[in-house]
């Protein structure tokens, strides 16, 4: 087994997983909270320890993102 693999394994990364993660949406979500966790750890000192809850918000997100969103069977399906 590859490290790709064994990554994929501890990520739970189905056949299916992987086409929804492929999804243009989950892409652009996944790219759109990337600023989401900068301004929540950047806010760290205003916020203190309620910091935590949007990085908490983001992680889930991106645990649950390639789930959630429609599969594509074609990499080309959706992109136009």
């Amino acid at each position: 087994m590859g490290a790709v693999s064994r990554i994929a394994s501890a990520f739970r990364m189905t056949e299916e997983a992987w086409k929804r993660h492929a999804n243009p949406c989950s892409v652009w979500t996944r790219f759109g909270a990337i600023p989401l966790m900068i301004l929540a750890i950047w806010s760290r000192v205003w916020l203190a320890w309620w910091c935590l809850v949007p990085i908490a918000v983001v992680i889930v997100w991106l645990r649950v993102n390639p789930r959630v969103l429609a599969p594509v069977e074609k990499p080309d399906e959706m992109g136009g």
